[in-house]
């Protein structure tokens, strides 16, 4: 996945998740940690929400690619506008 591809998937997903909850439920108060893990960018470590589309919780990224580093800058990124939107 390139970068731009991976932009635009992590913001659509975020999008999603905001149409149910606020960024700061979806994050536990702002945690960086909850943002990747509910954004499931290298997949959902809980159950499924009730209701929820199992596609929209599938891995954004692979266990290689998240652990690389070449995407953090966009995952950062994401974030804080998010966080700064709040």
């Amino acid at each position: 996945m390139d970068k731009q591809e991976f932009k635009r998937a992590l913001e659509e997903r975020l999008a999603k998740r905001l149409e149910t909850q606020t960024f700061d439920e979806m994050t536990v108060g702002g945690s960086k940690l909850r943002f990747d893990m509910a954004m499931a960018i290298n997949g959902y470590p809980f159950e499924l929400p009730e209701g929820a589309v199992e596609k929209d919780y599938t891995s954004l990224l692979t266990e290689e690619e998240y652990m690389s580093g070449k995407f953090d800058d966009i995952i950062d990124e994401v974030f804080s506008v998010a966080l700064s939107d709040t």
